[in-house]
Order: C-alpha cells, then sequence, then structure tokens
C-alpha cells in the first residue's frame, strides 16, 4: 500500500549539500534526481542520475518525464557559460510547468561586513557578487512570467563530506592537510564570514519546500559572523598546527546574511555548533586524505604511462626502423636497395611508420631514409651537388617523400574516421542508454499508476477484506489477524504483537511474522525499555527516530478501556517507509484491533459461562478444538512458529481441583482445554529444552504428561 510521491531534481549542487539534501527528501518519501554534473563523474549513490547535460537534447525529455514538484539548482560563478545555463534551465522549467524553482544564490551580492535581510538592497563589491546580481535579476524577469521562482542565498557551508574545492572552509582544510600554508591577514578579527553547517542548510531548504515557501528571496545563515580570528582559534584545537603565511592579506570577508524570514515565518534557526561541526569535518576531511592521495598519484602514473605510450613510443619505435634499416642497408653493400629483388627496404621502412602513426613520423623516416641514402652515395665517391641534379637520384629522393606523404593521408584518414565513427558510436550507445532508462522510468511510473488506479478501483472492496479481517470475537483470530493486517496495510515484513501482562511489568510475545523476527525476545520487562513505558503512559506511537539497534523501527499501543493491552512492534523497515504515512497507517491500524480486541474482550465476558468448566479456566471441548484451530492458522503464516498440544493424565481429578493444581505451572499465553481424550495444554512458540522443562514443573506439581503433538 503506498501513496503518489513529490518529485525534486538538483542540479550543480556541491557532492556534500546534495547527499545532505537528498537523504533528508528520501526520508520524508521524496523522490529524488539529478542531472550530471560533469563529463566521466561518479554519480552518488542513492540518487538517480540522468547522464545528460544540462543544455543538451535530452534534457527536454528529462524535464518532460519527471513532472517536478521541485527544482533546486546553484547558480555557476563562470562569466562565460554562468548566465546562459541559467537561462536554460529557467526556460525548461517554465516549459515543463515545474511546479516551484529554488535557485542557490550567494552572500556575494552584499558588500562585505554588511548584515543584510531579505529587503536591503543590493551592494555587490566584486566581480563574483556583480554576476550573482545579473543573474538574480534574471530569474526575477521568469518570475513576474509565472514561473515559481525563489531565490535562497546561502552562507559558507562546511560538513563532514566536504572536499577543498567547496567554499572557504574546504579551502582552508585542504591547504592545511596538503602541508601548506594558510592565509595570513593584517587584522584577523576585522574579517569575517556566515559560517552556517551545511546539515542545517539542507533542513532549512526542506522546510521551505515542504511548507511551500513562494517568496523571492530567502536568506539561510548564522545569525552572527564568525571573523578569521576566532575560525582559526577554534582550528588549532585540532589542526597539526595553524601554519600562516608570512605575506598578509587584506580581504574584508563577505556580508553576514540575517536569516529573518527562516526565523519567523518558517521557524528555522541552526542548531549545530560551530566548533563541533568544524571538527567533524575536520575528520572527515583528514580520514579522506590517504585515498585522495592515493587516487590523485594513480592517476598521475596512469597520466604518465599515457604520455609515455602516445609520445615516446613512436619515436623510438621509429629509431628501431631507422637503425635496422641502416644495419640492412650495411650487409647490402652500403645500399638500402636489395640486389636480387631491386627492391628498396626505405619503402619498407617509410610505409610501416606512416601506416602505424600517419604523416609525422611517416616524414620522420623519410628524412631518416634520405640521410641514410645520401651517406651511401657519399661512401661510393658520390658528390652532393651532384645528386640534386642527376634526375635518378633526385627521383629517389622524391619518392621517399612520395611514399611518407601518402601513407601517412591513409593513416590519418582512417584514425580521422575511427575516432569520428567511435563518436558516432559513443552518441548513440550514450542515446540508447538514455531511452532505455527514460523507457524503465516510465514503465515503472506506469506500473505504480496502475497499481494505484487497480487500489483505487478496489479500495471499498479492500477495506471491507481488511475490516472483515478483523470482524472476529475470537480473541486469539484477532492477535493473529492483527499481524497480517498490519503487514499488508503498510507493506511490511516483520512484525511482531506483545500482550502486556498483568500489572503492566512485562510484554509477552503473542504473534510474529517475518524471516527476522525469530530473534525478538519472547520476553520484555517494561522497565528495561524506556521507549515501552512511555507508550504505555502517553499511548502513543514510538518512532525510532534515532535509529537505536534491537529497538522497532516503529511501534505502537492497542488500547482498551483507557489501558495498553498490546503493543504492535514493526522491523527492518525500507528507506522510503520512513515517513508520516507510514506512521499514521500504523495509529489507523492500531485504532482498528483496539476497536474490534474490545468487542471481542466484551463477548469474552458475557460467553465465559459457555466457553469454560464451571469455576476453571479449562476450555470445553468445541471451544478447545478453535483454539487449535487458529494456532495451525498461525503457524502456517509463520513456519518456524512451534506450537505444541501435551497432554495431562488428570489421574481421577475433577476440571477444578486440576485448574488449582496446574494454575502456577504454566504461563499466562498457555492455553488448558479439555479433549474427546481428557486435558490437553497448548503451549505456543514451545519447543525441544522449553518442553522438557514445563513438563519438569507439571511433574513437581504432582501431575503426569503424554506424549507431545506439534501441531
Amino acid at each position: 500500500m503506498g501513496t503518489w510521491t513529490k518529485k525534486a531534481m538538483f542540479v550543480g549542487l556541491p557532492r556534500f549539500l546534495e547527499q545532505l539534501l537528498a537523504a533528508g527528501f528520501r526520508k520524508e518519501a521524496w523522490e529524488v534526481c539529478r542531472l550530471r554534473s560533469a563529463e566521466g563523474e561518479s554519480p552518488p549513490q542513492g540518487i538517480h542520475t540522468y547522464n545528460c547535460d544540462l543544455e543538451s537534447d535530452e534534457v527536454n525529455t528529462v524535464f518532460a518525464v519527471q513532472n517536478l514538484d521541485l527544482l533546486i539548482y546553484r547558480m555557476e560563478q563562470n562569466p562565460v557559460s554562468a548566465i546562459r545555463r541559467l537561462d536554460a534551465i529557467l526556460r525548461l522549467s517554465h516549459t515543463a510547468k515545474v511546479r516551484r524553482v529554488f535557485l542557490i544564490s550567494g552572500d556575494e551580492v552584499f558588500a562585505p561586513g554588511t548584515c543584510p535581510t531579505e529587503t536591503d538592497p543590493l551592494d555587490p563589491q566584486g566581480e563574483p557578487g556583480r554576476l550573482l546580481e545579473r543573474m538574480e535579476m534574471l530569474a526575477l524577469s521568469f518570475r513576474a512570467q509565472g514561473l515559481s521562482v525563489s531565490i535562497l542565498r546561502l552562507a559558507e557551508l562546511y560538513a563532514p563530506g566536504q572536499t577543498s574545492d567547496d567554499g572557504l572552509v574546504g579551502r582552508l582544510f585542504g591547504a592545511a592537510l596538503m602541508g601548506r600554508a594558510l592565509p595570513k591577514y593584517e587584522d584577523p578579527a576585522a574579517v569575517s564570514y556566515g559560517l552556517l553547517d551545511a546539515r542545517d542548510a539542507a533542513h532549512a531548504i526542506y522546510q521551505a519546500a515542504e511548507r511551500d515557501f513562494s517568496g523571492p528571496y530567502l536568506h539561510i545563515s548564522a545569525s552572527e559572523g564568525t571573523t578569521m580570528a576566532a575560525l582559526y582559534e577554534i582550528c588549532s584545537a585540532f589542526f597539526p598546527r595553524v601554519n600562516v603565511s608570512a605575506v598578509p592579506r587584506a580581504p574584508r570577508g563577505h556580508a553576514v546574511l540575517q536569516s529573518r524570514i527562516m526565523e519567523q515565518e518558517l521557524g528555522w534557526r541552526p542548531k549545530r555548533p560551530l566548533a563541533q561541526g568544524l571538527k567533524e569535518t575536520w575528520e572527515s576531511m583528514y580520514a579522506s586524505r590517504d585515498t585522495y592521495v592515493e587516487d590523485v598519484r594513480a592517476l598521475s602514473r596512469n597520466a604518465w604511462l599515457a604520455r609515455i605510450q602516445q609520445r615516446v613510443v613512436p619515436y623510438a619505435e621509429n629509431l628501431t626502423g631507422a637503425l635496422l634499416t641502416a644495419v640492412i642497408s650495411y650487409f647490402q653493400g652500403g645500399t638500402t636497395v636489395n640486389g636480387m629483388i631491386a627492391f628498396d627496404v626505405a619503402f619498407l621502412y617509410i610505409g610501416c611508420m606512416g601506416l602505424l602513426y600517419g604523416k609525422q613520423q611517416a616524414l620522420l623516416a623519410g628524412v631518416f631514409s634520405l640521410i641514410l641514402l645520401i651517406y651511401n652515395l657519399l661512401g661510393q665517391g658520390g658528390d652532393l651537388v651532384a645528386m640534386l641534379y642527376n634526375p635518378r637520384e633526385f627521383l629517389h629522393f622524391v619518392s621517399y617523400f612520395f611514399v611518407a606523404v601518402l601513407t601517412g593521408y591513409f593513416a590519418d584518414r582512417a584514425s580521422y574516421q575511427q575516432r569520428s565513427d567511435s563518436r558516432v558510436k559513443r552518441r548513440l550507445q550514450y542515446r540508447y542508454s538514455f531511452l532505455e532508462d527514460i523507457f524503465k522510468e516510465n514503465l515503472a511510473v506506469k506500473d505504480r499508476l496502475y497499481r494505484q488506479i487497480v487500489n483505487s478501483d478496489d479500495s471499498i472492496g479492500r477495506l471491507y477484506r481488511i475490516i472483515s479481517r478483523l470482524d472476529s470475537v475470537e480473541t486469539e483470530n484477532l492477535f493473529t489477524q492483527t499481524a497480517s493486517v498490519t503487514a499488508d496495510i503498510l507493506d511490511v515484513r516483520d512484525v511482531v504483537v506483545y500482550v502486556v501482562g498483568e500489572g503492566g511489568y512485562y510484554l509477552r510475545q503473542k504473534v510474529r511474522l517475518g524471516s527476522q523476527t525469530a530473534e525478538m525476545p519472547r520476553s520484555m520487562r517494561v522497565e528495561d525499555y524506556p521507549y515501552i513505558t512511555q507508550m504505555l503512559s502517553e499511548k502513543k506511537i514510538f518512532v525510532n527516530r534515532g535509529l537505536v539497534k534491537g529497538l522497532p523501527d516503529l511501534a505502537a499501543p492497542i488500547s482498551y478501556k483507557g489501558r495498553v493491552i498490546a503493543v504492535i512492534q514493526i522491523y527492518h523497515l525500507d528507506f522510503e517507509q520512513w515517513s508520516l504515512y507510514q506512521q499514521n497507517l500504523l495509529s489507523i491500524t492500531a485504532r482498528l484491533v483496539s476497536s474490534s480486541l474490545g468487542r471481542a474482550y466484551e463477548w469474552e465476558k458475557e460467553t465465559a459461562g459457555r466457553k469454560y468448566m464451571d469455576e476453571t479456566r479449562i476450555l470445553r471441548v468445541e471451544e478447545f478444538r478453535k483454539v487449535i484451530e487458529e494456532f495451525r492458522e498461525r503457524r502456517r503464516i509463520q513456519p518456524d512458529y512451534r506450537v505444541t498440544l501435551l497432554p495431562i493424565k488428570a489421574k481421577g481429578l475433577s476440571y477444578i481441583e486440576l485448574d488449582h493444581q496446574i494454575a502456577n505451572s504454566i504461563r499466562a499465553e498457555d492455553v488448558i482445554g479439555a479433549t474427546e481424550d481428557g486435558v490437553a495444554l497448548l503451549l505456543p512458540d514451545v519447543a525441544g529444552k522449553t518442553l522438557d522443562m514445563v513438563r519438569e514443573r507439571l511433574e513437581k506439581a504432582g501431575l503426569e504428561t503424554g506424549e507431545s503433538q506439534s501441531l
């Protein structure tokens, strides 16, 4: 059972901020995707990446398919392409009717040393700020055309996962990691920046999206600036050393944005302490330093080998060919022409170089061959000037270069054609892969829509089936159906139902579903689990937001006459199921079960005289048979749930005497009933050594047992 989700797309965001935003949005059941940031990048885990550029033809298809609720785009600071690319994405958003667009800007649009609010006029002091100002004006022009565009100005961000390319803190920490000197300021106490933990920024952006913020401007920043003197002092606690360069700098810092709208209208304030966040960022960058350095070294080695392969090898092979030709010439009596076949081996040498490496190496081989030919002719008593006027020798010279040019031309043409075909092939492969991804995505959307339509058409029938499964006056059947209905409604696998024992001191396992619930405790002492104490007192759903190991992901109390009588616990939720929607479904399920159990308890009180032997808790034969069948059904839906039927030899005892004698030897969840052959115990989740312990307790009470039977 599911619900239709909102869709968000990220474009141009730094990787660490992108990951934080994706985690926050996906946790609240948003679908998240992104466009490729750079050619050949490694896409982040958990975010669907469309492998196309913002200005490619394929991006139109992406926007048409996605039907976006939110687009978050960080405005670039490349003066050549920033405005063109911003215009492209705004046009796409307007054409595709994107419901909301958040453009990430910066504090450079204000003068350093100021504390501007969202309504203050812009006052950029540098080229980056003036570029951002022009892009903000472009965005407002699209806003005037009906596109819901909001400009989010962010302070300098830091967070674990940051790299040395990400902002002021990233560059500062990167310099420290590489052992480079840090910037020195003439007056570090006068240079301030608005520093903000990116985790707080991600939460602010999500809050703005979730509350449908539609204003033109929004500032996201810490309320107070941090001077470079204070920043260096904080960093000195975990830097190996703060090595400041001898050459002083005189920057004026940045403006410290005031987040009035975020605080007053959206109720957001930064929560993470500056020192702690900076330390965590440093530790993250320090931990990844070795990997980064090794990757850089490996890249350098590969690049060096590629340069060797591309530049050195052809010349080395050409030189080898020249030496080989010279050796052959020496053994042929000082000439490259073989007398037996009347063939000049220099042509073979030139042709091989031309066909292998193109005109450049072919011409070089021609030069080597010419030098060798002239040397051989001079050795035979020839004259250099006379060679130029001798038609035969001159044609020999020209033929070398003709062969070089001809073979080089064919090789270069083939190489160019191969590269061209390779580019076309890569383009076609990319296009095919892109269309295949789009097709699969459309197919998934179609399937979801189909299921939604089917569920909508069948909603009344489905609701009836769910309610009818809970329409029972048999408590054991209701507990079984509670687990089954919960798993069905919430689309989960692992569900455990506990009943609250007498006095409310213990929870005892009643029903479990799922392959991973066998290890769950059979009994839980309330005081050992604060969340259970809170549920029993407040009667509210528990959500394991801290992801504490050993605790359920979700839990809901089942109440009867103001008292919690049972608890539904859900384990191993998928990531996308951590949503308010799932919590509401569980709450509704718990209320349905509470109502049904209330009716069952009332019915049990009314019919107790007919169900039990007089003045005992021993079920009559027909009632005991119903319970046995119910436990067989429970065993069917959960095969590892062991149930044992243990006969008891009454030895002439009356039912009242037997009930009194057995009272302290069995658990509250065990069932005793009459059979055609006498009396038997139904022992849920009992087998092996546990069964032996039950036999020993009964023997101590003076009761003999027969041969057990597994249901």
